[in-house]
Parts: structure tokens; sequence; C-alpha cells
């Protein structure tokens, strides 16, 4: 993986943007009237479809490299879309979505999950982590 302040910064927009409009969609788009682990897995889906999307369209994958943005925003894209599929059903019996809360949750899940991926990079490859 690229070291570079550039790419670094960029990789962690890219998990950002996707985490963000991911979980808002499936917020959107998934009930309480759905059943749980068929809900996982569609919005794990969704997401996943939905970060394919915004790296292609948004031309992430041509400023940042495939390898560096597909793997990150599709994993932060799994983790957002079932983030934002439970708010949507769990919030949905008792009052409106906070949707100010759900993007700072969302954004902070990219970053986290940009990290976890990046540190595991560098152990896998050998480079010093501390």
């Amino acid at each position: 993986m690229e070291t570079r302040l550039y790419f670094l910064i960029g990789d962690l927009f890219a998990c950002m943007l996707v985490a963000v409009l991911v979980a808002v969609a499936c917020s959107l788009c998934f009930s309480a009237a759905w059943p749980m682990p068929v809900m996982m897995i569609a919005s794990m889906l969704l997401g996943m479809i939905l970060a394919l999307l915004i790296a292609v369209v948004a031309g992430l994958i041509y400023f940042f490299g495939a390898m560096e943005i597909m793997v990150p925003t599709m994993v932060t894209g799994m983790f957002a879309g079932m983030l934002g599929a439970m708010v949507g059903a769990g919030v949905e019996a008792v009052s409106d979505i906070n949707y100010q809360a759900l993007v700072l949750q969302a954004a902070l899940l990219g970053v986290a999950v940009n990290l976890v991926i990046r540190v595991y990079s560098m152990v896998l490859s050998g480079k010093k982590t501390s």
C-alpha cells in the first residue's frame, strides 16, 4: 500500500464518503419489517454495490489506485450498510432518525475500518507499526 500523504488522505476520504453515503442509503431502505439476518446480508450486499459505484463514478480508483480503494471501501460499505440498516430498523418504531448522529457514526466507522486495514496491511508486509 502507498504511504505518501496524498494517498493516505485519499483513502481516508474515500472510506468516510462511502460509509456516510451507504449508511444513509441503508437507513432509508430497511425497516423493522425485515428479518434481522436477511436485513444484515442484504445491507452488506447493498453496501458493497454502492461502494463499487461510488469508487467508479467518483473517479476514486483513477486517483488513488484500485486495490488501495476497493478493499477498504468495500469492507467499509459492508459495515456501514449494517450500521445504517440497524439504525433504520431500530429507530423507526421509536422516533425519527437522527441523521446528524448517523453521519458522524458512519464517518468514524470509515476512519476505523481504514485504520484497521492499513495496520493489517503493514503487519502482513512486514513493516513496523510502531
